[in-house]
């Protein structure tokens, strides 16, 4: 348990490509929203918009059609907000 905590943590300020190898991104934010951490994400939207955020990461499922939802608190917007993690396209802390 200690090194997953370790590896999470040094995952956590690498890009997404290397996270999602090192233990994959759903647990990362898992993780994050576990331990209270704040988060920056590069997003990209449906309609292709991309942004960077900062979030506190609040619950990570998966949907009924199998999608790895993320509920978090966007700094930027002001407001919870649900993200779908196959969109994040970076991750580091905040």
């Amino acid at each position: 348990m200690r090194h997953t905590r370790h590896a999470i943590q040094a995952a956590l300020t690498t890009t997404r490509a290397l996270a999602a190898a090192a233990c994959g991104l759903p647990e990362l934010l898992r993780y994050a929203a576990e331990t209270g951490l704040t988060v920056l994400i590069g997003y990209t939207k449906d309609d292709g918009a991309a942004s960077v955020r900062t979030i506190a990461p609040q619950k990570v499922w998966r949907s009924k059609a199998g999608h790895w939802c993320l509920r978090a608190a966007c700094l930027l917007r002001g407001e919870d907000r649900t993200f779908r993690v196959a969109r994040i396209t970076s991750l580091e802390t905040a």
